[in-house]
């Protein structure tokens, strides 16, 4: 296993963890009780949160695919680089319940990994825990479904990152407004 791929391996368990459901807090109350003391059971809500974001190993040659939610963000990587994850045979590309929009996830997502790329475990042991460091992916943004996903990575400039380093994502953006758009800081090229 590549250090790319143990780093999208860690993408990955982050995504898992920060889309996976909980109980509700009302289903964390103290059981009522019975005249002699047993507890009377209650059903256990789960908060579904939806996926915060879904990888999707794809042929960089090919046209993305334009078929998921507005607000669902799909993540595109190599088959070569996604091959050792245990992702499920079908993508959950519908709508989020529980999340946030996609931008702002997107947005979240180069943000950390900006902060991951300044910060040395040495100089903030603080972030040490948070490990983003372990998790610094190559990310592009692809403006157009007309556009296959190797264009997009050479018009963005990242035809040059070591792939074996760090896994390469590319990001759709063209169902994003202009001022979303705007807003992120795209692409984002790890040293």
């Amino acid at each position: 296993m590549t250090r790319a791929q143990e780093r999208l391996a860690a993408l990955s368990r982050w995504l898992d963890k920060s889309s996976a459901s909980y109980p509700s807090p009302v289903s964390a109350r103290e059981p009522k009780r019975n005249w002699f003391g047993r507890p009377i059971p209650h059903p256990i809500e789960m908060v579904v949160v939806g996926r915060y974001a879904e990888i999707l190993p794809w042929d960089f040659a090919t046209l993305p695919t334009s078929d998921f939610d507005r607000q669902a963000l799909p993540l595109f990587v190599s088959h070569e680089q996604a091959e050792p994850l245990n992702l499920p045979p079908v993508a959950d590309l519908s709508p989020p319940a529980g999340q946030g929009r996609a931008a702002d996830r997107l947005q979240m997502i180069v943000g950390k990994m900006e902060d991951g790329a300044r910060t040395r475990p040495a100089l903030a042991p603080w972030r040490a825990d948070e490990g983003w460091q372990d998790r610094l992916c190559a990310i592009v943004g692809i403006p157009s479904p007309d556009m296959s996903l190797t264009d997009a990575v050479d018009a963005a400039g990242a035809s040059n990152v070591n792939l074996d380093a760090f896994p390469l994502l590319v990001v759709p953006t063209w169902h994003l407004t202009a001022k979303e758009r705007a807003s992120l800081r795209l692409p984002f090229i790890p040293s």
